[in-house]
This record gives C-alpha cells, structure tokens and sequence, in this order.
C-alpha cells in the first residue's frame, strides 16, 4: 500500500536536513521556490551565518545555440542547469561582483558601463561616460577596454552606497564613482598596470603585473564638475623586474589580503591543438603571498611572505571579485589548497578566443599540478569566458 506524502506540509526538521544536502546556491534557490513552507525553511537556514557566508561560486557560461541567455554550472555537481539567464551570449561580461554582473558599450561620448542584476528580472544602472584617451583604448577589441569592474557593495541592498572601480584601457589604470554621481574620479596615469583591487579595511587597494601595490581611500571623495578630476595614491610597492601576465588580491577567511600572481605559457599559433595541454600553454602557475600592512597608515607595506599552503582557503580567480572559500565546509566538493581560475587573459591585441576560452583549470599551490573544474567543451570554441558568479536569494 502506497502512502501519499505531503511534500509541502513536511515538517522542519526533514526539510532542513533536505536544505543541508543541497551545496549550489541555485538549488538553494530551487527549493525555497516550491511553496511557502520550503521558502520560510530556506530562509531560516540562509540566516544561519554559516550558511550565509559559504556559498560556493558558479559558472556563468555562454552557448551559441542559447543566443539570448547563459546558463550556470556548478562545479559540486558537474551539472549545467537550464537556469537561462537574460544576457547576451557572445558579448564578453567586464565584472561579477555581488551578484552583479558588468557589460560595455563603447560610444562617442565615451566607454558606458551598464550594471546588470540577471537573477532579479534584469535590473540595470547604467553608469556615466568613463573617458579614455584614444591612445589608452583599443578600437578593434572594444570589449577588452575595461579590464575589471568591481562594486564597493550590493546596490540592490544598498543603492545609496556603494562604490564603482574600474581597471581600464590598455595601460590598465584606474577609476572610481560612487552612488549617484555624475562623474568619475581617476587615479593618476603615471599610475597603471592595474589587474585587480580589493576594498579592504576600508581603504582600495590595486595590485598589478610589475609587483606593484597602491592604496587609496574613497570615503572624502565627492562629486565634481570637473570630469577629469584626478588623485594620487599611495604607493606600497612601486614597479620592479619581476613582471607577471595577472595579479589579483583576494581576501583570506582569516582577514588577511593575499597577492597572488599568475604566469602564462603560450602555444604554437600554428598548432590549435597545443591550446589543450597544460602547463605549456595557458596558465603555467600562480604564486601566493600574505600581504603584511601597516593598516593606521594605510599606505606600508611591511613585508611579503610567500605562502607554500592555502590552509583552510580555496580561491575563485577570473574576471570577477577575486574569493575565498572554506575548504573544510567544503570537503566533499572542493580540493584543498587550490585556486579554481577562468579564462581572463587578453594582451595589447587580443585574438577574440578563436579556440576557446580554454584555460580553466584547478592548480594546486603545494604540488603545482592541475585539474579541472568544468571539463572544455567544443561550444565554448569563439565564445566569450565563462566567469565565476555567486546567485543571490531574492531576500538578499
């Protein structure tokens, strides 16, 4: 005899052990959607800070039969969902931050960034003209004119207060607005090579290929009808010999802020299929180091000291805010000591991905080998790079 279980009206203690086995964000998603029962139990988990503060990043991924949407994979379950989201497929996306992601247009008035929230009906702000010199900016790659973007803060939770920096142009300098101005404000362009920033103990903080480091503060910055109104940062580390293809500044789960930096092999032009094999093509490594700084001043950098162990962190590098993740409330999904990175290599005159975005990989910091994440596939051939996101809940 068959009994009929009320999957609606199931009580909180089995829900909740349901809502434990779930590890991607979207099935969270997925399941608060079913009725108002299961809502209000993955509600009452999500405020769980734990919960909260580990949720595992997905991959945003285009495919070229999807014209109109992407969909995310999810590196726990090896699955691509058929969670389609309204953003163009072959359009190269500049930023995901806070749920947020960043597309570009190039006009005559200037570079227009336009925020986009594809997991809330599409909402969008679109931010004012950012300047760039004609002889900072590429014509032919337009899409490649901003390197990064990155958001203080969510503007759906707090759309008075946050803040936008970009790395842009090809001396990769850098610029910032906030809520509701008008103009940007530019770090000087004596200043640039920036390939990742930080907000961090509440000060900016830029790294870049040369071994280079600035701080600056934004929080006296106020809107001005001067569009080229201009700043100096402070100056950590200045340019040496020592030039890696990325540098990205992650924060640790233990508070600390982490440079890591990453070199590039590159393959054959007449060989494609030597894109494939790794590390001779592609990224060859990354090293890692805790950044020690003088955080009264802001503007010293005590010393560097090279890191052989993540310890507990696992990293999420590409195209967007730079991550860490909890390798033991991870243990059954994510390799410990290991950075997760996407394709977000381009140089002066970047090819438009002719057979890939290929370079995505898992590397271990402790033996320096690699893996993957989300096995190559022949649709990813001429596509823009996939990059990591983090799907908000709607309470968010």
């Amino acid at each position: 005899m068959e009994v009929a279980v009320d999957w609606g009206n199931l009580e909180a203690l089995p829900l909740s052990l349901i809502f434990d086995k779930l590890v991607e964000r979207i099935d969270h998603i997925y399941f608060s959607v079913v009725c108002k029962n299961w809502y209000s139990i993955a509600k009452f988990n999500y405020q769980n800070r734990q919960v909260k503060n580990n949720v595992l990043p997905m991959l945003m991924i285009p495919k070229r039969k999807a014209r109109k949407t992407r969909y995310l994979y999810g590196i726990s379950t090896n699955t691509t969902y058929r969670f389609q989201l309204p953003l163009p497929h072959n359009k190269r996306l500049c930023g995901s931050s806070h749920g947020w992601v960043v597309k570009m247009d190039d006009i005559k008035q200037g570079t227009i960034l336009t925020l986009l929230n594809p997991f809330k009906n599409l909402v969008s702000i679109t931010l004012p003209p950012l300047y760039m010199p004609d002889g900072y900016k590429r014509v032919r790659y337009y899409e490649c004119n901003v390197h990064k973007v990155f958001l203080s803060s969510n503007p759906t939770t707090r759309p008075h207060d946050y803040v936008v920096v970009v790395s842009y142009g090809m001396r990769e300098c850098l610029a910032f607005i906030k809520a509701g101005q008008e103009f940007w404000t530019y770090v000087n362009v004596d200043y640039y090579g920036f390939t990742d920033i930080s907000f961090y103990k509440g000060l900016v903080y830029a790294a870049g290929r040369w071994n280079n480091i600035v701080s600056f503060d934004i929080s006296n910055s106020k809107d001005s009808f001067d569009h080229e109104k201009v700043i100096i940062p402070n100056v950590l580390q200045t340019w040496g010999d020592d030039y890696a293809h990325r540098a990205y500044l992650v924060e640790s789960l233990e508070g600390d802020l982490l440079l890591v930096r990453k070199w590039m092999g590159f393959p054959d032009d007449d060989d494609p299929d030597e894109e494939r094999n790794l590390p001779s093509s592609g990224t060859k490594g990354f090293e890692v180091y805790k950044l020690e700084l003088d955080l009264q001043s802001g503007n010293k950098l005590i010393q560097k000291i090279r890191l052989d162990s993540l310890g507990d962190n696992v990293l999420f590098l590409g195209d967007n805010d730079s991550v860490s993740m909890s390798a033991s409330y991870f243990a059954n999904y994510l390799q410990k000591d290991s950075i997760y990175y996407t394709d977000d290599f381009y140089e002066e005159d970047p090819r438009p991905y002719p057979n890939g975005p290929f370079d995505m990989k898992i590397f271990n910091v402790k033996d320096g080998s690699f893996s993957e994440h989300c096995p190559f596939q022949s649709w990813f051939k001429r596509m823009p790079p996939s990059l990591w996101v983090i799907p908000p809940f709607q309470w968010d």
